[in-house]
This record gives structure tokens, sequence and C-alpha cells, in this order.
């Protein structure tokens, strides 16, 4: 083998340590990591060019954020990061606090990064949060079934991020 070869084999060997050790900390984090109960719905139930996708509303998305019209004015836009403090509230968890400085956590509460989106209600200071779990492609041929309840199981992991675990539909798995 020369030295093209081997430096080739070496690339290739490189890239599928990266992505297996990438999908294997994501894995860790669905397994691991804490779990939350989200109230959502879908918004846009299928697309004829992705097939069975649907975009997900969470309730935890509308919040009055601190200090995000004096940034507003200052030219802070959509994806500015926010920090969440979320606590359980019956059976799921409710935004207690949105701010753009990081929080604190008392006990029963957890933190959670997400970022600004569009405004859509004008409200000064209030936000559209996006989590990056808005989206949920389904196995295809599944749809969206008929439902009254929509809920999402989400990890938390250890940076803050949000990540589907999994998706129930009036308590049942789904798909």
């Amino acid at each position: 083998m020369n030295r093209r070869e081997k430096w080739f084999w070496g690339l290739v060997a490189a890239q599928v340590v990266f992505l297996l050790g990438w999908a294997g900390y994501h894995e860790w984090v669905r397994q691991r990591a804490p779990v939350i109960v989200l109230k959502c719905r879908p918004v846009d139930p299928q697309d004829l060019l992705r097939g069975d996708y649907m975009t997900l509303r969470y309730e935890i998305s509308d919040a009055i954020v601190t200090g995000l019209a004096a940034k507003q004015k200052e030219g802070a836009g959509v994806g500015t990061d926010v920090w969440v403090l979320l606590e359980k509230h019956e059976r799921h968890h409710v935004v207690v606090r949105a701010s753009l400085e990081r929080l604190t956590p008392t006990t029963g509460q957890i933190l959670v990064r997400a970022e600004t989106g569009r405004d859509w209600s004008g409200a000064t200071g209030a936000s559209r949060l996006d989590y990056g779990i808005e989206r949920y492609f389904v196995p295809e041929g599944k749809g969206t079934p008929r439902f009254k309840l929509m809920e999402v199981e989400a990890s938390v992991s250890a940076a803050h991020r949000l990540q589907i675990k999994r998706v129930l539909l009036d308590g049942r798995v789904y798909p």
C-alpha cells in the first residue's frame, strides 16, 4: 500500500469514527438524559415534497423573554440564544421564565436553550422560541392519524438542548 492509499483509508476511517461517535452521543442522550413531556400539536401534518413530515408547535414556544425588547432595538433578531426555565405543571412542563441571560434552575426546574424565531404576535418582548425539535419525520406510509392529544417526550442533553425521544398520541407511542 503506497502513501496515497494510506491517506485515503485514514480519511475514510476518520469519517467513520466521527459519524459513529456523533450517532452514539445522540443515542446516549436519548437513553440517559432527563426526559420531559411537552404538549404540542402539528402545524403542517403532511408535505407533498417531504413525505410524511410534521412541523410541531409547542406550548413552551410562546414566551415573554426578559431583555429581548432592548436587544431587538439594538438589532438582535431571529436566532438569538435564549435560556428557558421549565417546570412540571401536572403532566407537562411549562415555561417559568425565559431570558437572554443564563438562568439558574431551582429544585424541580429544568434549564433548556432555545433560539428566537419570528415574532408573530407583535407584542413587545414576545417571541416564538425554537428548540430544535420542531420537525418530526415519520416512517413512510404511516401518515398522521386522528388524535385528541399530542405530546412529545424530549430528552435534555448536558448542553441544555432538547431532542425528541418519542411522540405520544392520546397516550400511545406513535408510530
